[in-house]
């Protein structure tokens, strides 16, 4: 982890890593079983965040006949907007067709990126934008995004990504009316009553 960091951290880490580091880890078997990742110290994962950048966590959900078409498209933005990727994981969720929020409504890919960016106003704003990107990327692949990270969705794409949506906010409306419990989740997308209906007299 720490080779991928200074790769990520680094202006031509992608060449070192491609010429390099890539060769020796192929050598390896690659499939890392559960249990061996879930017992590393959480040291392997320093340094995650200095006074000028954090190393930052991403996920999309994109349905498994999707997944060819997505990582290409994703490969893209990425090389686009030089982001500093220390590492892309990919695992499998089964379809979840009960949950009002669920990411995967049929066996999908989530792919997992984590990557260094800058903590300036600037910064953050090109991370918003490629994220952004993304999100319709995966929206254009019937896929979805992981919801806790940073919110730089707009309500629309959160909309499109999560089509169940008004069902669980009719959900909050019956019970925590006066929208007692929130978060800035809530805060970004949901439209309490009140809003609601100055949103229909607009």
């Amino acid at each position: 982890m720490r080779a991928a960091l200074a790769v990520a951290s680094s202006s031509g880490g992608a060449k070192v890593r491609e010429s390099l580091v890539d060769p020796l880890l192929l050598k390896r078997p690659q499939v890392q079983w559960r249990n061996h990742e879930a017992s590393l110290d959480v040291r392997e994962l320093q340094p995650i965040s200095g006074p000028d950048y954090s190393y930052v966590l991403q996920e999309y959900f994109v349905p498994q006949a999707q997944l060819e078409h997505f990582v290409a498209g994703m490969r893209e933005v990425l090389k686009a907007h030089k982001v500093k990727v220390a590492n892309i994981s990919i695992r499998h969720a089964k379809a979840d067709p009960g949950t009002l929020l669920a990411w995967a409504r049929e066996d999908t890919f989530a792919l997992v990126i984590y990557y260094r960016q800058g903590v300036s106003p600037d910064e953050r704003a090109a991370v918003a934008n490629w994220t952004r990107q993304l999100i319709d990327l995966a929206i254009a692949h019937q896929g979805s995004y992981y919801l806790p990270y940073q919110i730089h969705a707009s309500r629309e794409q959160f909309l499109a990504a999560y089509p169940r949506a008004e069902a669980f906010f009719a959900l909050k409306r019956r019970v925590d009316p006066s929208n007692k419990f929130r978060n800035k989740l809530w805060d970004a997308y949901y439209l309490p009553p009140d809003n609601r209906a100055n949103a229909k007299e607009l």
